[in-house]
Formats: C-alpha cells, structure tokens, sequence
C-alpha cells in the first residue's frame, strides 16, 4: 500500500501544478483520502521500517497541502487560461507510441492515406554489444547471444530503469531484482550496470539507460521505415506502480537520447482501457479491473471512470510472477529429465539453457490453444536431442505455486479499491500481457468473479496497451489525446501538452 500512497502523492503533486479552479474539491479529497490510507497503514503494520515510509509518504500529503494554499498556486489559480499560447500542432503520423516490455517491446503509430493506416510492430527485448563496439538489438541481438552469451542482456533490465541500488525504500528490491536475473549486475555510480563480456574477456558495463535507449532507438527506426519519413515525438507507457519521478524522468531522458521528445508518459492500465474503448462505453464512476501480466512481472489496477477521465482506486504489482517464471519451473523440469534420462547435466550450460528456455516458451505458447506440446530441442547437448512431450494438465502441475499467486494480487488490488466484498461494482475486467493468454489464469480470473464477467481479450493480449497509446496520439480519433470534460485532464507528466493545453 506504500507504493500506492507514493503514486497518489506525486499525482498530486502534479495536480497542483496543472489543476483547474474546478479540481479544488478534487485536491481536498485526495488529500482526504491519503490521510486515510496512511492511518490505515499505521494501524495494519508494525513495522518500523513500514511507518517510516508512510511517515515520509505523509510528509509529501502535506507539502501538497501547503503549495495548494501558497502564493505559487494562487497565481496559478488566477492565470488567464483564454491567453495561452496557441498548441502545436502535430499532424498523423508524427507521433508514435512505444511500450517497452520486459520480454517484448512495441511501437505503434498512423501512416496516413493507407486503407489500414494503423501499424503495429514488437521486438524482443534483447540488446546485445558485440566486440566491434556496435549495438544489436531484438532478434539481432538473440541471435548473437547464440555465440555469445556473456554480451547480451534480456528479459527484467526494464524492472531496474530509474532505480538506485542504495535508495532506502528502493535497495531491497533492486537486489532482489539482480538477484532473478540470468546475467550479472553490478553497481556502478549508484546506479545498476549489467556487466558484459567480449569473446576475448575485456569485461563492459552498460547502464539500464543505455539500454533502454537502443531499444527505442530500435523501434524509433522501424516506425520510421514505415511512415517513410523521421519522427520525433512519441507517447511512451509505464506500468501504473512505475510512478515515482526518477522512473519517468528515466523515460523522458532515455527517449530524448534515442530522439524522441516525450509528448506523453501514459500508465499501462489506461492505455489498456482505452484501446477497448471503455472510455466511451463506461457508465460515470463506473470500475474496471486491468490484469496485467507479462514475461516479467504481474500487475492488476483498479480504476474508475470520473468526469470523463480514469483514476486509480487500487494498484498492486508483483515483479517476480510472470511468463518467465513459467517457463523456468518448465525448464526445471527437462533439466532434471535430461539428467535422469541421458545423465547429462546442463543446469549449469548456458548455451544448453538457451535453447531449452526457448522450446520451453513455444511449448507453454502452443499449451494456450492446445491440449498437448512437445518440447524438442536438436543438439541440446553432447549429441543428445531432446524431444519430449508436455501436456497441460502438466504444465499446470508444474506451475501450481504460481496460480495462487495470481489470486493473491486479485486480492490486494481489490481490498485497496474496497471492492472485495463488491466484486459486482467492477463493471469490466481487461486481461493484457502474453501470460493472460494461459488457459488456467483466464479461468482463474473469471472465477475469481463468480463467471459473471465477460473478459476483455479480444485484441492480442501484447498489443492492447500499445494500440491504447496509440489512439491517444491521435489528434482526431476517438481516443483523442486529452482525455476528460470540464477542464479535467487525464495525468501524464509536466511536459504532457494535455496540461498546458485545451484540445
């Protein structure tokens, strides 16, 4: 509940910054309302560590409260918004929508005058630094981890972008973070570096924003190839629980080092819901469930829909339950089978791994539609090829510690939006990220509610919040980019054109 208390500071705080004089009440209330989170938090834990946070989370709440009745936000108040200067204009298809995953990344955008004007394309999200000083990025990059490994970085670095390793509230979870991951992280300036090494052992290090970086750059060139010309503005997604400044000013650097000016910083959650149309569709004050989980971490948000913008009722996140975490307890499995049935033992064989977790993948993907895989790896290692079958009935076995996981984060988010005794006030539940694609947490999901709700999955579960941000770059379409009526607009960052301007 911390973290969630932190998101609604900063969002207050930059609510103060950009309100309207018809938000006041809505300033009043939210500071209501985090006062009575922090109590709430007080009360549930003993924790002095846990108290110290919210004693700081507190300190924010009242800072807010202070600059609400400062000389600073009384001019503000007063400004002649009929005198702002007139907003730029940014035609289709100068604005692209980028979302970086931690085992895939997307971007998206508009090529005017085409029958299907809309493009969609995603990468892995792997970079790699090859001897020669270059950067490979995406399937260029895996296929050089295939020759060499110790250069390429894959799959969590996205979990670390903005993070201190020494911060109070943050060090825990980074080294928790370095500890999961399949390559090795040091710190370097009090930031996280993953170390690379060349084919003749000279030892690199990078940073989470260098990378980051190359893979915009990435998808900055291949929006590029297909609208024909340069682009330079984009609309970038963070999950809702990536809400602290040092995260997003992140973004913002790293976008504007692979070119792109950040025109909007979106939470995934509202991407997602606006990429089914629930703004249109929503009743006032009606709620939605957003199930996010994708190959590294797991989120679910509760929002509501209030004059014409969505705000966060609850968020939780886990950053250690997603499709990856499946596909190791799969791999654990054949590891033990190989050893048991070829007494070769590859728990240690980076190479071998590899293309186990990459059979492992494909055989959890083709389980989505189907009853029964095979995991088949030619020269898996020591002439041993590896062909073996996987059922669902036991993939699910295999992952029967991760189901209730699932169900624990359903709780949470829900307790916090206090809804938990009222699940019939959700009105739709949203399922996006490839792992909502498997079987049992569809059913989970929908049993969570009583299988009284009908789950949005009709767009492709990796696409959804990309296609949402994509809707909201465009100057004319439904999603139209400032959402919200009477003056109210959906939060981004200070740099989004929805605060400075009325579209």
């Amino acid at each position: 509940m911390d973290s969630a208390l932190r998101c609604a500071a900063r969002r207050l705080t930059q609510s103060i910054y950009y309100y309207r004089p018809t938000d006041r009440n809505l300033l009043y209330s939210s500071l209501n309302q985090g006062s009575s989170l922090l109590l709430l938090m007080l009360l549930d834990n003993s924790s002095m560590a846990r108290v110290g946070r919210a004693i700081r989370a507190l300190t924010w709440l009242l800072v807010a409260a202070a600059l609400l009745f400062s000389g600073t936000a009384s001019a503000l108040l007063d400004y002649d918004y009929e005198r702002r200067p007139p907003h730029p204009s940014y035609p289709l298809g100068t604005v692209i929508a980028i979302d970086l995953g931690n085992t895939n990344s997307c971007v998206a955008g508009y090529v005017p005058g085409h029958t299907d004007p809309m493009f969609h394309l995603c990468i892995p999200s792997w970079v790699a630094f090859p001897d020669d000083g270059g950067v490979l990025v995406g399937e260029d990059a895996m296929n050089y981890a295939a020759v060499n490994p110790e250069a390429a970085a894959f799959s969590g670095f996205k979990r670390l972008l903005g993070k201190r390793v020494n911060k109070l509230y943050e060090g825990g979870f980074v080294q928790t973070v370095i500890e999961n991951l399949p390559y090795k992280v040091v710190e370097k300036d009090v930031r996280p570096h993953i170390e690379m090494e060349t084919k003749d052992g000279l030892v690199r290090h990078f940073s989470i924003e260098a990378i980051t970086t190359a893979v915009f750059a990435k998808l900055k060139d291949m929006a590029e190839a297909q609208l024909g010309h340069k682009v330079h503005h984009a609309v970038f997604t963070l999950p809702q629980q990536y809400c602290s400044d040092a995260a997003r000013s992140a973004v913002l650097h790293t976008g504007k080092d692979a070119g792109l000016h950040a025109m909007r910083i979106l939470d995934e959650p509202i991407a997602a819901a606006v990429a089914y149309g629930l703004h249109g569709k929503l009743p006032d004050e009606g709620n939605v469930l957003v199930l996010h989980i994708g190959g590294g971490t797991a989120e679910a948000s509760v929002l509501t829909f209030a004059t014409g913008v969505f705000e966060f009722l609850g968020g939780d996140l886990d950053p250690f339950l997603g499709g990856d975490d499946f596909d190791r307890n799969v791999m654990n499995y054949f590891i033990g089978l190989v050893r048991d049935k070829y007494g070769r033992d590859i728990s240690n064989d980076t190479a071998a791994l590899r293309k186990l977790r990459t059979a492992c993948e494909d055989a959890k993907k083709t389980l989505s539609d189907m009853d029964r895989a095979h995991v088949s790896v030619e020269s898996l290692v020591g002439g041993v090829d590896l062909s073996e079958p996987l059922t669902r009935a036991k993939f699910e076995e295999l992952n029967h510690d991760l189901f209730p996981k699932l169900v624990e984060l359903l709780d949470m988010v829900m307790s916090e939006a206090e809804l938990k005794k009222n699940k019939e006030l959700v009105t739709e539940v949203i399922l996006i990220g490839g792992t909502t694609m498997i079987p049992k947490v569809r059913e989970l999901v929908r049993d969570y509610f009583g299988g009284t709700k009908e789950l949005n999955t009709k767009l492709k579960p990796d696409e959804a919040v990309t296609f949402g941000a994509t809707l909201l770059s465009h100057p004319t379409a439904s999603g139209y980019p400032c959402m919200g009526v009477n003056s109210r607009h959906q939060i981004g960052v200070q740099t989004d054109n929805c605060y400075a301007y009325d579209y």
